[in-house]
């Protein structure tokens, strides 16, 4: 990668390299919440099966890349009614909450994250909450981590629009503390994309999403980290979801008995048709457009935060992006090394563990670092590059040197 003298800069199709941060900016914890329950890939060849695209799950495995995702055992019965109590691929967990909500993955994170960073929960004075698929329009998720967790009536943000929230809120509280409004902020993620924005019987998009919560407690630091987002609607269209108002609560249900009645009949093709005439509630994706653009929107980010910093490629250690899939991530490495002329082993550098999981939207990020730690990939002074995109489309990424947290053994209990 060569150096930029200011105002030169490769020509970025998304990145706009003057609109960023830097800042002084620590981690000190992080937690992270997974849901016992299991959908393997048996259940969404079953339904591909019925609606007449035969496919097994070493099938749906090739064509993902994912073998697990854990939900809650509420979304386990939701699958359940839509596709037949007989359908396979369900694995409950007879330990797991009957009703776990998103608030309760939430608290469940933040506390792992506050423990593992060995402070104390009255010293968080700003909470700031993510998520692409809660259904809380007020209170909100953060304003309801507040409250659970004692905190009072301090002040409690929450950032929508998909799974870029999580770089998007690292800006926000490094902005923040930089600020001096706050001391210590919680950023805390939950999600449950599979039953709340989207049909269990739109395989395609359905079968990548996974469900769980994710925490970060952030501080004032002694080292500049860098910190860079941005938003193209004008790509809107590669990946939407329009909630529902009160007028379509109808017409949703009636969509919801048709889409039934055609799949107990195997009638593929007919669902299928009406499942993109009416989108109302349901993601709408378009998989050839994001391959395309997301990979490139955060490569963008990642170098352009790297020459900022004055940092060389092979001084970075990791890059541990939003786990949207893994051709993705491959592709992201592609890009910087033939287009911004990082070196082969930029390759090796890629974190990537979304075969297990799916994509957890903001939650991601969390769960792959976590699972870094589990496994001691990551250590104490290494430089790291976290992006991500999502819907919107919105992109970002955090470079930032990564100290060791002080109990990581509270971080989370992993599958």
């Amino acid at each position: 990668m060569a150096y930029t003298d200011a105002g030169q800069w490769p020509e970025y199709t998304f990145v706009i390299p003057r609109i960023f941060t830097r800042a002084k900016v620590r981690m000190i914890g992080l937690g992270t919440y997974v849901p016992k329950g299991v959908i393997t890939n048996d259940f969404f060849a079953s339904i591909s099966t019925r609606l007449g695209n035969p496919k097994n799950a070493n099938d749906l495995e090739r064509v993902t890349g994912l073998e697990t995702r854990h939900v809650r055992a509420s979304t386990l019965e939701l699958c359940r009614s839509m596709a037949g109590a007989d359908a396979p691929g369900l694995i409950d967990d007879p330990t797991a909450p009957r009703e776990e909500t998103l608030v309760d993955m939430a608290v469940e994170a933040a506390k792992r994250a506050i423990a593992s960073s060995g402070r104390d929960i009255s010293e968080i004075d700003t909470v700031v909450g993510l998520s692409s698929s809660d259904n809380d329009g007020f209170p909100t998720i953060a304003g309801q981590v507040s409250y659970r967790l004692g905190l009072g009536p301090i002040r409690a943000t929450m950032l929508k629009g998909a799974c870029a929230c999580q770089t998007e809120g690292f800006q926000v509280a490094a902005e923040i503390l930089s600020a001096g409004s706050a001391k210590l902020v919680l950023l805390v993620a939950a999600e449950g994309l599979l039953p709340n924005i989207m049909h269990v019987l739109d395989w395609k998009t359905s079968s990548l999403f996974g469900e769980g919560g994710a925490a970060f407690l952030l501080e004032l630091g002694d080292e500049d980290t860098y910190l860079i987002n941005g938003s193209e609607a004008r790509l809107a269209q590669s990946l939407l979801y329009q909630a529902p108002l009160r007028k379509d609560v109808v017409e949703m249900a009636e969509v919801d008995l048709k889409i039934r009645q055609l799949y107990n009949e195997g009638r593929g093709e007919e669902l299928n048709k009406v499942l993109s005439q009416y989108m109302v509630g349901y993601t709408r994706m378009n998989g050839k457009d994001v391959y395309r653009e997301a990979p490139r929107a955060m490569a963008e980010c990642i170098d352009a935060l790297c020459r900022h910093a004055q940092l060389s490629p092979c001084d970075l250690a990791h890059i541990i992006p939003h786990q949207a899939n893994s051709r993705i991530t491959r592709r992201l490495g592609e890009l910087l090394i033939h287009d911004y002329g990082w070196p082969e082993e930029t390759m090796g550098k890629l974190v990537d563990n979304f075969r297990y999981y799916g994509n957890i939207s903001n939650a991601s990020i969390a769960l792959a670092m976590v699972e870094m730690l589990r496994n001691n990939q990551l250590h104490d002074g290494e430089w790291i590059s976290l992006p991500a995109v999502g819907g919107g489309l919105n992109f970002g990424s955090w470079l930032l040197r990564y100290h060791a947290i002080k109990h990581p053994e509270y971080v989370a209990e992993l599958a």
